[in-house]
């Protein structure tokens, strides 16, 4: 398959690697003002760059480039047919998302919004083990995750970020709501909910460096979702109470605990917690999408709803 990258910073560059070691892609046309980007990558031979978006075919493309920018590059390639596969979140407002979605539906174009997390080997176990009724009645949730923003890129101002910008789709809560789209996977879709965003002046960004969000659900449990540009030590986790017993997983430190009536056990896998892994996954089930017309795992329609969550409902 021949496949068009929009964009080539960090997430774009991982995908570039990963679909230049697929088997299934014969070519990498690139969309970037940073033919840099690569020049340490083996292409093996894959590698093209186009100025322009204007004639460019290919099988699907993986629209990669500025959050802010996503919409009307997604609504270009929709236009000329090609299968989208939108790195989330999937814009950092509601304009243009009707249009998208009219082109989509108009054109057939299968899209995917790229919540890597729910390719997690444990976040698929979590689901099972709740799915089986493990914990019973939920009582309440707590989902975590901080991490210090001047850390995140190598041998780069933070302050030039487009997630210290605001107006170019940066803060907390869109970079890191892949928490809020575990959530739904998780749990479904909450009732009503209550947001908090603020920009603590900690660091020098105009976007909100942290995020608390109030999740009420039918079944009457709150999920409480935590997310920070502020810890130093960085944290991702989840905890889940209910009338059965407890879970907690530390997905940084690979591990996760499952306490039930007078059993508890504590599993320690790598595989499960394989970051990595779930990138390339991702990507396989889309190109699978591509080639068998099944439908994707995360929909456009999922990408909307996280960016709903991210305001009061």
């Amino acid at each position: 398959m021949k496949v068009l990258v929009a964009g080539c910073g960090s997430i774009g560059q991982r995908h570039v690697g990963n679909l230049i070691d697929s088997d299934r892609i014969h070519e990498i046309i690139l969309y970037t003002q940073n033919r840099d980007c690569v020049k340490e990558l083996d292409d093996k031979g894959k590698i093209c760059f186009t100025p322009s978006l204007d004639g460019v075919t290919a099988d699907f493309a993986v629209v990669a480039n500025e959050t802010c920018k996503h919409i009307d590059t997604a609504i270009q390639l929709a236009e000329k047919g090609l299968h989208l596969f939108i790195e989330k979140p999937l814009s950092h407002n509601f304009d243009g998302i009707d249009a998208l979605r009219e082109a989509v539906e108009k054109k057939g174009i299968k899209t995917f919004v790229g919540y890597n997390l729910r390719f997690l080997k444990a976040m698929e176990y979590i689901k099972e083990r709740l799915s089986g009724g493990i914990l019973g009645n939920l009582y309440f949730v707590k989902i975590e995750v901080g991490q210090y923003l001047p850390f995140w890129r190598k041998n780069r101002d933070y302050r030039e970020s487009y997630s210290s910008s605001a107006e170019r789709g940066g803060g907390v809560a869109l970079d890191l709501s892949h928490e809020l789209d575990y959530m739904r996977y998780l749990f479904g879709d909450p009732l009503r909910w209550k947001v908090f965003r603020t920009r603590t002046g900690e660091l020098d960004i105009d976007a909100e460096d942290m995020f608390e969000g109030l999740y009420l659900y039918e079944e009457k449990f709150i999920c409480n979702v935590h997310m920070d540009y502020l810890q130093k030590d960085a944290t991702r986790t989840l905890r889940i109470k209910g009338s059965k017993g407890e879970l907690f997983c530390d997905f940084l430190m690979g591990e996760l605990t499952v306490s039930a009536g007078n059993a508890r056990t504590v599993i320690k896998d790598a595989f499960i917690f394989d970051i990595n892994k779930t990138y390339r996954d991702e990507m396989d089930h889309f190109m699978d999408i591509v080639e068998k017309g099944t439908e994707p795992a995360v929909t456009l329609e999922d990408g909307i709803a996280v960016l709903k969550l991210i305001k009061d409902s």
